[in-house]
């Protein structure tokens, strides 16, 4: 299988804690993205120009990250990461898509930063900061409720909180959240979660 991936994508980070946790990673091969020019893509296989993208060994392509890592999960031999059908495997997809919206909002901040000057907008990062801040706030009222095991939503929360880290450290997201930042402290002794840090 070919994983086109960036190290410091979290999206893709989500992928590769799932194929560690699966023993997948030496199944894996990496193709690097196309990065000369971010605003036509970074992965001219995915139509999106998104990555993380997975190409089968039958040659079927399958992205965006929460498919590959379902589909990964179906064919490894670890703990399952998605819960079946019922009241947990919701709770967990709502939690993912809180996490993996935080990483969104965090890369679109990244990427308006990056804009020719007068394109970017003010207001707009403001709205993503917003969204932040609320997702942060929601994760230390839950935190507590996480536990210790890793599942598709605590592995994204874990890669939103180090890909804000890696982006916008100097916004301190632990001040004023103790129970997030136990419980991350606690993600950190996972080694597929430390192995993948960005940076």
């Amino acid at each position: 299988m070919k994983l086109c991936y960036s190290a410091l994508s979290p999206f893709a980070r989500k992928v590769r804690v799932t194929a560690i946790e699966h023993g997948l990673m030496d199944q894996l091969e990496k193709v690097d993205p196309d990065t000369s020019d971010m605003f036509k893509g970074f992965n001219r296989a995915n139509p999106l120009g998104k990555i993380p993208s997975l190409e089968l060994d039958n040659g079927d392509l399958i992205y965006d990250s929460i498919v590959i890592c379902e589909y990964l999960d179906s064919i490894g031999k670890g703990p399952k990461l998605f819960p079946p059908a019922g009241p947990e495997r919701w709770r967990v997809l709502t939690l993912h898509t809180m996490a993996d919206g935080m990483m969104d909002n965090t890369l679109q901040r990244r990427v308006n930063s990056l804009l020719p000057e007068g394109e970017g907008s003010p207001s707009w990062m403001e709205r993503l900061r917003f969204g932040i801040e609320n997702c942060l706030d929601e994760m230390e009222r839950q935190a507590d409720g996480y536990g210790e095991a890793l599942n598709i939503g605590t592995i994204t929360v874990a890669c939103a909180l180090g890909y804000h880290d890696f982006r916008l450290g100097y916004e301190q997201w632990r001040n004023g959240r103790p129970a997030l930042t136990r419980w991350y402290e606690k993600m950190l002794k996972h080694t597929s979660i430390s192995e993948t840090l960005p940076g």
